[in-house]
Formats: C-alpha cells, sequence, structure tokens
C-alpha cells in the first residue's frame, strides 16, 4: 500500500463513499504498522462536487484535458506576441474547449445520477480557467486529486488543494513523433496570441475599473456638496 494507489482509489469513488473507504485505508495502514502513512490517508479530503466532477473529467476525458492545459502552458509562455488575428482565433479555440469539456461534465454527472447546478457548473469552469493560468494548478487539476474548486480570479492558498501526499508526474504529453514540426509550431504561435488577448482584455478590465473608481469618487464628492449646500439652506 502506497499513498499514491491510495489517493487514486479514493478521489475516483464517489463522494458518499470517500470517507467510509479513507477509514479502511488507515485502519490497514495502522494494522501494518505504518502510522506515518495511515496519517497522511486521514487528511485526504472528501471532494465537493465540483471537485469530484472535475477530477472525474480528468479520468474520463484525459485527452480532452491535456489538450486544454496544453493550451494554458503555451499562453504563459507566449508574451512577446502581438498578433490580432491569432488572438481572435485562439480566443474563439479556448471557448470551445471549455465548451467542450463541460459538456463531457454534465454527462458524467448524468451518468452518475447527479445534477450540476449552476453554481456547480461555475465552480467546475473556474477551477478550468484555474488550470489554464496557473501551471501548479494545471498540476494538480492533471493529478485528478482536487478536494475544493479552484478560483481563476486568484488562486487559492495551498490549503485548498490535497497536498498531503507527493504530487505525482502530470499526464504524459503527446508523443512528438505523432505531431508534425509544423503543427506545433502552429499551436505555439496561436497560443502566444491567445496569452496576449487574455493580457490584453485583463488591461482593458483594470482601465474600466480605473475609470469606475474615478466615477465613483465624483458622485461621492458632488453628493457631500450637495448634503452640505442642503444643510446650509436647512439652518
Amino acid at each position: 500500500m502506497d499513498i499514491n494507489g491510495v489517493a487514486d482509489e479514493l478521489y475516483s469513488r464517489p463522494p458518499e463513499e470517500f470517507t467510509a473507504a479513507r477509514n479502511v485505508f488507515e485502519k490497514q495502514a495502522k494494522a501494518s504498522g505504518d502510522k506515518q502513512l495511515a496519517a497522511v490517508i486521514h487528511e485526504l479530503r472528501k471532494p465537493n462536487t465540483a471537485a469530484w466532477l472535475a477530477n472525474q473529467l480528468v479520468r474520463e476525458h484525459s485527452d480532452q484535458v491535456r489538450t486544454f492545459l496544453e493550451l494554458g502552458s503555451a499562453m504563459r509562455q507566449a508574451t512577446e506576441m502581438r498578433s490580432g488575428d491569432q488572438l481572435r482565433e485562439l480566443g474563439r479555440q479556448r471557448r470551445e474547449l471549455v465548451s467542450n469539456l463541460m459538456r463531457g461534465v454534465r454527462v458524467l454527472a448524468q451518468a452518475a445520477g447527479r445534477k450540476v447546478s449552476q453554481d456547480i457548473a461555475r465552480d467546475v469552469e473556474d477551477t478550468l480557467n484555474a488550470a489554464l493560468a496557473d501551471g501548479a494548478v494545471a498540476d494538480q487539476l492533471s493529478a485528478g486529486r482536487l478536494a475544493d474548486a479552484l478560483q481563476s480570479g486568484g488562486f487559492p492558498p495551498s490549503a485548498n488543494l490535497n497536498t498531503a501526499w507527493p504530487t505525482p508526474a502530470p499526464m504524459p504529453p503527446a508523443s512528438p513523433k505523432n505531431e508534425p514540426p509544423e503543427r506545433r509550431d502552429v499551436q505555439l504561435d496561436r497560443a502566444r496570441a491567445e496569452e496576449l488577448l487574455a493580457q490584453t482584455d485583463l488591461d482593458k478590465a483594470k482601465q474600466a475599473a480605473q475609470e469606475a473608481g474615478k466615477r465613483l469618487d465624483d458622485a461621492v464628492r458632488r453628493l457631500e456638496d450637495a448634503v452640505r449646500r442642503r444643510e446650509s439652506l436647512s439652518t
């Protein structure tokens, strides 16, 4: 018995079976005299529904998830491209990939007799976007052992990730023998453009937030002036 095997078994099970199965593994580890392993198993946390669906997505649709994470890796590395046409194309690809993955999530949920509420769907999509934006989060997702959904707007602290066991290597990349260099170059160019698109969107959002903050300050000042005038006239 080792922690990787135990974790893989636990996080592949339905959430309602998690605690009982974890207790069994913990007792087996104690019976074998491995108190350290038992303690680590005890710390493994039951996944919520969104995390469980993300874990199953990695297991059942590994090729699609790998393609998605490869896009994220290229996006993070490509910071120098300045091509509007490629940005638009990569933006389309990202939306298409997320849409396909979310369809897969709903199929998995239906097969397991579970409903995907809007909140759960949003949490799963946030987890995918978080993995797209951060390599460490991508590794956690690809391991298929999440206990909580992840947030794309500001990555959660490590306490929200199940890191009580050694993190396994992420899903191996597709064999380069099966992918012509020309295709990899095209994918890289597209990924570079996609990152620039995301950066451009972020810059626009920041600018809009700053402008909104200025408008709010102006409105507050006008209100304060109006209150003072009204009070002076009332005395």
